[in-house]
């Protein structure tokens, strides 16, 4: 019986370890910039102050980072990436830690802007 119930306890207290390491709050995040195409160009702005490092990744899979003095990226669509959905996001530093922000989509336009 005794050996039961350590077994029990164990597994509980078990349990309860990877509850509370579940629960952690998961690091704060900066909102995900809002970007549009047109062009073959595209406009992304970032909620973000002073130097911000920008990640943006292509169709293809590849990535290309670009670091701005501000929260804006303007920049060309490659030709392969037209009319293909990109992914946005950025990072900077708050004056104590780094933030990295959510990612957003948007497509690559030749045409009007949107």
């Amino acid at each position: 019986m005794r050996t039961t119930v350590k077994v029990l306890a164990a597994s509980a207290l078990a349990t309860l370890s990877l509850a509370a390491a579940g629960a952690t709050p998961a690091l704060a995040a900066a909102p995900a910039p809002f970007c549009e195409s047109g062009a073959s160009q595209f406009y992304c702005d970032a909620s973000s102050t002073g130097t911000t490092t920008w990640s943006i990744t292509w169709y293809s899979g590849s990535v290309g980072t670009f670091t701005t003095a501000g929260p804006t990226l303007f920049a060309a669509c490659p030709a392969s990436n037209l009319g293909r959905t990109v992914r946005a996001s950025y990072s900077y530093y708050d004056g104590s830690t780094t933030q990295y922000s959510g990612t957003t989509q948007f497509i690559c336009r030749s045409g009007p802007w949107q």
